[in-house]
């Protein structure tokens, strides 16, 4: 007697990146450690900036999209409040800060090099060095190469490689 092919349920995620250079470089991180042995479903979204209270909001609005988990990516350059924390627990998200200020700082400093003290600085820094468009995945994949991230010391990288690959 033959038997039928189960389908698994796939878990899924999504990752809100609180600008497109996010939502980059989070789809270039996509492309190196999700595959389909993972067991998941990844959607990366971009909140198009603000505040931290609109980029919670951005990843809470998909509410009606019953995500397993969801994740977001933003700056340290504006403190969170309570309020921000409370809201992000309320609803189930993960907040993942980039430090020092915004991605490019970190993302310097996954290059090991010293980041400037402001946005712009570390934007204008880290985007000559890369291959194209900031907005564009494929402008990481030279710079940030697997190697590089799995050598990366920085704790918010060896989260998002965890999140990705699935192994917590």
């Amino acid at each position: 007697m033959a038997t039928k092919k189960q389908r698994l349920k796939l878990a899924s995620l999504i990752i809100v990146g609180e600008g497109p250079h996010d939502k980059a470089f989070l789809s270039h991180m996509k492309d190196l450690y999700d595959n389909r042995s993972t067991g998941q479903k990844i959607k990366i979204e971009t909140a198009d900036g603000g505040s931290p209270n609109d980029i919670i909001r951005s990843a809470i609005k998909n509410k009606h999209i019953n995500y397993d988990q969801r994740y977001v990516l933003m700056d340290s350059d504006i403190p969170l409040s309570e309020e921000n924390k409370k809201t992000a627990k309320k609803n189930k998200i993960t907040i993942i800060q980039s430090t020092p200020i915004c991605l490019e700082g970190m993302l310097l400093e996954v290059l090991d090099q010293n980041p400037p003290n402001t946005n712009q600085k570390c934007k204008s820094m880290l985007h000559r060095q890369l291959s194209g468009e900031p907005t564009e995945k494929s402008s990481y994949s030279q710079k940030f190469s697997k190697t590089v991230l799995d050598s990366s010391p920085k704790s918010q990288i060896i989260d998002l490689i965890k999140i990705m690959a699935n192994s917590k």
